[in-house]
């Protein structure tokens, strides 16, 4: 890249996500935000001084004879030591230039200093979990359909066996844990709703398949029907 192409670089505008920006020669990697153009501030005697933020114009210098280019940060795969709102936070994240796929790594050691990056050649190993808490859904079952503690028990093993089973991309996403960076919340679609009635049919439950329907139907969004996905990432560096 020739210094005569660095405007092609800018920052995003207020309210765009920032863009990725990474050298393919050093892959040394740029952040670059909406607040890129804002000023710094530094202390000289009893005063502040303002003066601008140079860190873009000096990271695109000094790669102006290098190859630039965006990377794309790939969804749902990061992997974090600690919550999303914790500032110092580790986190390693799937990003690819549509052709390689790096890992890109950020942390911060001062909470006064921005978070730092770093490019790695890698990829996250991914694996997860959906669970179908029992409760409060068993307890709504046996307050709404006239079931034996003993079909009960056989239904609530079904039921979660069934929703074991189902590919995490086919959730709908809810949200996420405040408290833990691999859980996060989901809703079933509507065919897996009817994969619950067929479940409910085959261990006898005494009921009519349209009051089944209504009830899976009715709690699609409520707390009773809301699973869990656990996603555990781990870090493979090439």
């Amino acid at each position: 890249m020739r210094p005569d192409s660095l405007p092609a670089f800018l920052p995003p505008r207020p309210g765009q996500r920032a863009t990725l920006l990474y050298c393919q020669t050093c892959l040394e990697v740029r952040l670059l935000s909406p607040y890129d153009a804002a000023p710094s501030y530094r202390v000289h005697g009893d005063a502040l001084e303002e003066e601008p933020d140079q860190e873009r114009e000096v990271f695109l210098r000094r790669h102006q004879d290098h190859s630039l280019a965006i990377l794309k940060r790939r969804k749902n795969r990061i992997s974090a030591d600690r919550p999303a709102w914790d500032p110092f936070r580790t986190a390693y994240e799937e990003v690819t230039n549509g052709r390689e796929t790096f890992l890109l790594k950020s942390w911060r050691t001062d909470l006064s200093a921005p978070r730092q990056y770093t490019l790695l050649r890698g990829a996250l190993d991914v694996t997860a979990a959906v669970i179908l808490p029992e409760e409060p859904l068993r307890d709504t079952l046996a307050r709404s359909f006239a079931v034996s503690p003993t079909q009960l028990a056989a239904l609530m093993k079904a039921l979660q066996r069934t929703v074991t089973m189902l590919p995490p991309e086919e959730l709908i996403p809810a949200y996420c844990s405040a408290d833990d960076p691999r859980l996060s919340f989901a809703y079933l679609a509507e065919s897996h709703l009817r994969m619950l009635v067929h479940c409910c049919n085959k261990v006898g439950l005494a009921e009519d398949e349209a009051s089944l329907r209504d009830f899976f139907f009715s709690k699609r969004q409520e707390e009773e029907l809301m699973v869990e996905m656990w996603q555990h990432c781990r870090p493979h560096f090439a």
